[in-house]
Formats: C-alpha cells, structure tokens, sequence
C-alpha cells in the first residue's frame, strides 16, 4: 500500500468525488483494520464515500484499455488479411481524392499503402489498411 492510503484521520487528501465526478479534497473519516483509509467526506459536496486509491483504479481501467485496443487491432489484421485474400484478382488503383471508387476495391495510399475499401458513402469512403480503418475522402 502507498503511504497515502495510511493518511490519518481529519486530514485532507486529494481523490475522486462520486456525486461530484472531480478530482476534489475530501478528510479522512474512518479507516479500516489495517489502518488504511476506508472512508471519506468531500469538502464540497459533504458527501461521504467509500474511498478509492486513484493508482489502483487508474492503473485497473488502463490494462482494460490496452486489452481492448490489441483486441480491435488483432480484429482488424484479420479482417484486413481476410479481405486482401479474396480480393487478390482485383486490380490495385492508386488513390486520388477525385476518383470515385466501389466496395471492395483495392487501392494504394502514399502514406497508408495498401487498403481494401469497406464502405463508400456520398464522398467518403472506410478503407481498412494494415493499420486499421481510416476515412477517406472521394469523388470531389
């Protein structure tokens, strides 16, 4: 535990209000067995909540973050490997803002390389690149 969590009572620390939903100064109200804070009073609000190390839960909701950013990306690499295999016939067409393209064509971007387009709309189309998903515009 951090030397914070042993911080004693009437005292004042910075952590998150729940009825706030700021970063605000809250004393100390209780702790529990192990001398640890338990407890906390906003000094704005006057609500007392249970309190929560920010380390923790910041550190919690991080991981979380990362597992589901590799999970879209190993997604996407898929996906993008997928469609690249079945498009393998097509002819690739090098991109420009003023040609207008179709679903699942293969087009080569300067700065992207080589992507599969998903979806076109009006003058925007979603083009999946190695990288993941970016939108670009067309037809103008």
């Amino acid at each position: 535990m951090t030397d914070i969590d042993k911080t004693p009572v009437a005292r004042v620390i910075v952590t998150r209000c729940r009825k706030c939903k700021l970063e605000l100064s809250h004393t100390v109200v209780a702790h529990n067995r192990e001398g640890i804070v338990a407890k906390v009073k906003c000094n704005t609000c006057g609500s007392e909540h249970k309190y929560y190390p920010e380390k923790k839960r910041l550190a919690t909701k991080k991981k979380k973050e990362e597992a589901a950013k590799l999970a879209k990306q190993n997604r996407e690499a898929k996906e993008y490997a997928g469609l690249l295999e079945q498009n393998l016939e097509k002819k690739v067409k090098p991109y420009s803002m003023s040609l207008n393209y179709s679903d699942h064509d293969v087009i080569d971007h300067k700065t992207f390389g080589k992507g599969i387009i998903t979806k076109v709309n009006d003058q925007k189309m979603d083009v999946l690149f190695e990288m993941g998903h970016r939108m670009l515009a067309c037809g103008r």
